[in-house]
């Protein structure tokens, strides 16, 4: 139980970190991106806006240039006349490019209904603008490989940042997470303490309520009012047994699982609860799969089994139907029991909630249907002893339990 708390908080708070983590590098990454691509379009605008050159004042590029960054900056130019015809190129501000590349250029630029716009070419980024002119215009094309290779190279060292954060919470997490889940484990610890002293003080005042009872009917006879104590000493009895059962799930000490035959025991408790549900007016149906056998304890499936039975033949509408289905998980091992009832007035009830200890749909707990409310979260806690899970669901006016081993 303690390391499952552990993996669970551990996996909870990772996911957590990895979301935030991840939120934050994106984040940053694309406003980077975008302050990349903004200042090579105004440097490629601004070089358009003055025909091609870049003049002696370059104060008001997209940053602060010094005269020597003025000539790093590698470009060259294509003036168009008012048909669209190439009048003039220059490339004296370019090494790599040439009249032979520029057929390349033009044409995907035409691809595109933008004025300006970014593209690889023999391995290096370029960025383009074009501005109308007074004869035509003038489009410039700017190499921009060093600031996406600046901009790739901060994405990469922030990915292997995040993931460093990461590693080194998931190792801080895992170092604590023992601490930060001990109060749980002390507080699950004193309810199943409280549970067991309890129920063993409560067994001494029944069996001398029982026993006086035995004495009164030896006396007086037998009348409704000691059968009735009897009853109600039984119910209780029932209950505390229930409540032991059910607060030794998750201790160390498991029962050591051996080979169930299923079919054996769903057809046996099947054939017990058919004639309560036939002589209530109600339905049962049932499908068993032969051969069908898990891992598991035999009075643990039986239970689960019985419990569900039981929950559906209580809550079945009058003139309803039960349905019992028993099918392989998969084709050579497992277990899939499904247990459903008619029951037309669950379409406003919370299901998720059927598993809660003393959880009744009647929340006075004056239900004529007899049970404490915790059958089903016995049956809960023998799947998840055997490896499985058990749920429910609401549809077409009919309660369904599922259970996978």
């Amino acid at each position: 139980m303690i390391a499952k708390l552990r993996i669970k908080f551990i996996a909870i708070s990772t996911v957590a970190v990895f979301l935030v983590i991840a939120a934050l590098v994106g984040l940053v990454n694309s406003v980077m991106y975008h302050r990349t691509l903004d200042s090579v379009y105004q440097n490629a605008e601004f070089i358009a806006e003055n025909g091609g050159t870049v003049p002696s004042d370059h104060k008001n590029f997209s940053r602060d240039f010094t005269d020597e960054d003025v000539y790093r900056i590698r470009f060259f130019t294509v003036k168009l006349d008012e048909s669209g015809n190439i009048t003039s190129t220059d490339f004296g501000r370019i090494a790599m490019i040439d009249e032979d590349d520029l057929d390349t250029f033009i044409d995907e630029i035409s691809s595109n209904r933008f004025s300006r716009g970014h593209f690889t070419y023999s391995g290096s980024e370029y960025a383009y603008t074009s501005k109308d002119t007074s004869d035509g215009k003038v489009i410039v094309f700017l190499d921009c490989t060093n600031e996406f290779n600046t901009n790739e190279n901060f994405r990469q060292t922030s990915y292997l940042f995040g993931l460093v954060c990461m590693l080194g919470f998931v190792i801080v997490v895992s170092f604590y997470s023992k601490r930060a889940v001990e109060p749980v484990i002390r507080n699950m610890e004193s309810q199943k303490q409280f549970i067991t002293n309890a129920s063993h003080e409560l067994k001494t005042p029944l069996a001398v309520i029982s026993a006086n009872t035995e004495v009164i009917e030896m006396t007086s006879g037998e009348n409704e009012w000691t059968q009735s104590t009897i009853r109600q000493i039984n119910r209780m009895n029932k209950l505390i047994a229930d409540l032991i059962t059910i607060s030794k799930f998750g201790e160390k000490d498991k029962k050591e699982l051996v080979d169930v035959n299923v079919t054996a025991i769903v057809s046996e408790c099947a054939n017990d609860f058919e004639t309560v549900i036939n002589n209530q007016g109600k339905t049962f149906e049932k499908s068993i799969a032969d051969g069908v056998s898990v891992k598991a304890v035999d009075e643990g499936v039986r239970q689960i089994v019985n419990i569900l039975l039981d929950n559906a033949a209580k809550y079945c509408d009058d003139g309803g139907r039960v349905a019992l289905t028993l099918d392989k998980k998969t084709a050579l091992k497992g277990m899939k029991l499904t247990v459903s009832n008619t029951y037309k007035d669950g379409k406003n009830i919370d299901v998720s909630r059927f598993f809660e200890r003393f959880y009744r749909e009647d929340e006075s707990h004056n239900s004529k249907k007899a049970g404490y409310g915790i059958g089903l979260a016995m049956a809960q806690g023998y799947a998840e002893e055997f490896g499985g899970r058990i749920s429910v669901s609401y549809k077409d006016d009919a309660i369904i339990f599922t259970v996978t081993i």
